[in-house]
């Protein structure tokens, strides 16, 4: 039965829920927060996938928000960054130790978390002018795609490009979600090609949906009035704790040894080395 640990289930779906209300608010960070408090209780891998298949609706459903401000001339370098990015880190994915993969994403929020500490914000865009460099744009999708691929972390490359341009909120939102359109789309697919797109995977996300939904339709709302300034400093620092928890202890002992009732372990086209069970 599914729900056979209802305590494990609520804590996943709060996690999910807090991921997708921070998402709503500020406009990304349903991965970077997912990725960074998720491992703590379930497989690093289970994880990954339930973050790669539970973002594709809700970016959808988000992004009809703000289609009329995507360009597809802008977009067109990160695209074609991330197709080339996200195989890469697809097989990564498939080949590296779980230890490995887990203090490495810690190191990746990091240096994002500092990034964030140090930033400042750049002015808007008074028109509708945009001229982003296409070499730039295409490395950051280039290593959103890879990132995507090995740790579902799309956001943050491209979120730092994206907020260096001269852009309105708008055009900002514009630009993310249609880029995190195709690699959310990209990468589900991938993934099912490799065939894990399990009944039981695809189950466990029609169940985590909807709570995805709720809490970035919330975000919406709650965003207008809360300071960003100070909420975001407050997110920074709590994944800044996170991790440095992940990258000091790497793969958690309670993550590995704690599965959703769910059995997302069976991947019949993946060696042993794939499977989520263990490492």
């Amino acid at each position: 039965m599914m729900f056979s640990d209802p305590q494990l289930w609520c804590i996943v779906l709060s996690i999910v829920f807090i991921s997708a209300l921070i998402q709503g608010i500020i406009g990304f960070g349903y991965a970077l927060v997912a990725m960074a408090t998720l491992p703590l209780v379930i497989n690093f891998r289970e994880a990954n996938l339930l973050v790669a298949f539970s973002i594709v609706l809700p970016v959808i459903w988000i992004f009809w928000n703000y289609r009329q401000h995507s360009n597809l001339r802008i977009l067109a370098g990160a695209i074609i960054g991330s197709l080339i990015g996200l195989p890469f880190g697809m097989l990564i994915f498939t080949l590296v130790d779980i230890d490995l993969l887990v203090r490495g994403t810690g190191l990746v929020i990091l240096l994002i978390t500092i990034d964030g500490f140090l930033q400042r914000p750049s002015p808007a865009a008074e028109s509708d002018q945009q001229s982003p460099a296409t070499l730039w744009s295409a490395l950051a999708g280039f290593c959103s795609g890879f990132l995507a691929g090995t740790t579902s972390i799309a956001g943050p490359p491209i979120v730092i490009y994206a907020v260096r341009q001269p852009w309105t909120q708008d055009q900002y939102k514009g630009f993310i979600f249609g880029f995190f359109i195709l690699i959310s789309i990209s990468r589900a697919i991938g993934l099912s090609l490799m065939g894990l797109a399990t009944s039981e995977v695809l189950l466990t996300t029609a169940v985590i949906v909807p709570v995805v939904i709720l809490g970035m339709k919330l975000g919406t709302i709650l965003g207008p009035r809360i300071n960003p300034v100070l909420f975001k400093r407050c997110l920074l620092s709590l994944l800044a704790v996170f991790s440095l928890y992940m990258l000091i202890m790497g793969s958690p002992t309670r993550a590995d040894s704690t599965e959703l009732k769910v059995e997302l372990t069976k991947a019949p086209l993946l060696n042993d080395q794939v499977r989520y069970s263990g490492y």
